[in-house]
């Protein structure tokens, strides 16, 4: 074996205090009726600084054990572990035409880890994050960054009560539900919009947020509109609008006694025809409006308090939106399964039409209920966006510029 297999180990001794405490706990816990079994130990029985003293114990151990093949070997497997294959110098100009069209708001350079659990409140499954031995977890969207950021400021500075504050972020994020999709990797650059505000109503009124996601899509809009002179192929954008209630209103129409928790709960990210195969187990079919939707039968069939908020969002959202500008496609869905228990309220999808022709989801966005929670305030309004920026580049970048 070569030096670089086998490189010189730094001495260990006695009286090293990870192992030293590590063994301390193990004492302890040997000493406790039962004793427990290891999974119990390790969800429940243990204290938190202990579990987290036993994890850096065991994984300082492991690490001191491995080679530079071993570290080699793992490289060459894990995609998690892998350099990007975008070309960074695109992604560096592709942020700065995203953080100049996203010029109102404060941009932020957020942490790379964020306390354990912080994906499980907001609803995703632990499984999909990289969760660390330090009670923290790597960052796998910037929009949740931001509303601890936001909660944080909120806190530190009340003086700044009922204003809107925005802030933007890019921010590389890991995932690690599974994908099998060309072009996809564990971790990716998303760029986030968010804006905190406080309602002067504690409920039932979204103006708030409709006036933070008309900011966001105009945002989005320009972006549209500048990429091409930035040497990104892209020949136009779509929005498509929604409303969780709304969706939820027309599911149980049209199938009285549908289970919408269990339908969404079978609409996989990394598998976009699962929301189509939901609806048709469901006997649904897709309503999907280019037009005004409040003119159409699938609104105008729904009760008068549901199409209020149909014809609020038109006119808070789409009429302005399309008044600025003219040649942004905006579209409405009624059937739109994904992200309907991630969102509470107005929520929407970005789509950038290639010069080819294909149009392709870029983003989303939409109101969340997590700031409510942060700060225990029901007149707290969070409301975010974001665009998969790296994918932008991968896809829609001029040949010449690749």
């Amino acid at each position: 074996m070569s030096a670089v297999d086998h490189p010189p180990r730094v001495p260990e001794t006695a009286l090293d205090t990870t192992s030293r405490l590590a063994a301390r706990i193990a004492e302890r816990v040997s000493g406790l009726p039962g004793p427990p079994r290891i999974d119990e130990l390790l969800a429940r029985t243990l204290r938190g600084n202990e579990f987290t003293t036993l994890l850096l114990h065991g994984l300082r151990q492991r690490a001191r054990q491995r080679t530079f093949g071993d570290v080699r070997e793992q490289a060459l497997r894990s995609p998690m572990v892998q350099a990007s294959a975008v070309d960074a110098r695109r992604m560096h100009a592709l942020d700065g035409v995203l953080l100049e069209c996203a010029r109102d708001y404060e941009a932020v350079e957020l942490a790379p880890v964020e306390p354990l659990g912080n994906a499980a409140c907001v609803g995703i499954d632990p499984n999909n994050v990289l969760g660390t031995a330090r009670f923290a977890e790597v960052a796998s969207d910037p929009s949740m960054g931001l509303a601890l950021h936001a909660a944080c400021v909120r806190r530190r500075e009340p003086s700044r009560g009922s204003e809107a504050l925005r802030w933007c972020a890019s921010q590389r994020v890991l995932r690690l539900q599974p994908f099998d999709r060309p072009g996809y990797s564990p971790h990716f650059r998303l760029f986030a919009l968010a804006t905190s505000a406080r309602s002067s109503q504690a409920a039932g009124d979204d103006a708030t947020e409709r006036r933070s996601l008309l900011e966001h899509l105009t945002v989005w809009a320009e972006l549209a509109h500048r990429l091409p002179g930035a040497g990104f192929d892209v020949a136009g954008a779509r929005v498509v609008l929604s409303d969780t209630r709304l969706v939820a209103a027309y599911l149980r129409a049209r199938s009285p006694g549908v289970d919408v928790e269990r339908l969404v709960r079978g609409v996989k990210v990394h598998r976009p025809e699962s929301a189509r195969e939901a609806l048709r187990e469901a006997g649904v079919s897709e309503a999907r409006v280019d037009g005004d939707w409040c003119d159409d039968p699938v609104v105008r069939d729904l009760p008068e308090p549901d199409r209020e908020r149909a014809r609020a969002l038109r006119d808070d959202v789409a009429k302005p939106l399309q008044a600025r500008f003219p040649q942004l496609g905006i579209g409405y869905d009624l059937t739109r399964l994904q992200g309907l228990n991630y969102y509470r309220g107005p929520f929407l999808q970005i789509y950038f039409r290639h010069e080819n022709g294909m149009d392709l989801p870029m983003g989303d966005g939409g109101a969340v209920s997590w700031m409510q929670e942060l700060l225990s305030d029901w007149r707290q309004r969070f409301t975010i966006s974001g665009i998969g920026s790296e994918l932008l580049v991968k896809l829609f970048s001029s040949k010449e510029k690749r």
